[in-house]
């Protein structure tokens, strides 16, 4: 998916996977709505998600 090598410019060193987990999540993923869909309904990725995984700040000037 080409994330880990985005995460890796924020951090030193990769974040464990689950390879399991990270199938599962595959297995869900619809491009047409950009989310996953799951037994319990859409789960989308939002800017606040990225912030948390990067370290980004999101206030302020871009």
């Amino acid at each position: 998916m080409g994330l880990v090598p985005f995460m890796l410019q924020f951090k030193r060193w990769p974040p464990p996977v689950n390879h399991a987990a990270l199938t599962a999540l595959m297995d869900r993923w619809r491009p047409e709505t950009h989310s996953f869909h799951l037994s319990f309904g859409e789960m989308t990725m939002t800017l606040e998600d990225m912030a948390m995984i990067s370290g980004l700040p999101i206030n302020g000037r871009a």
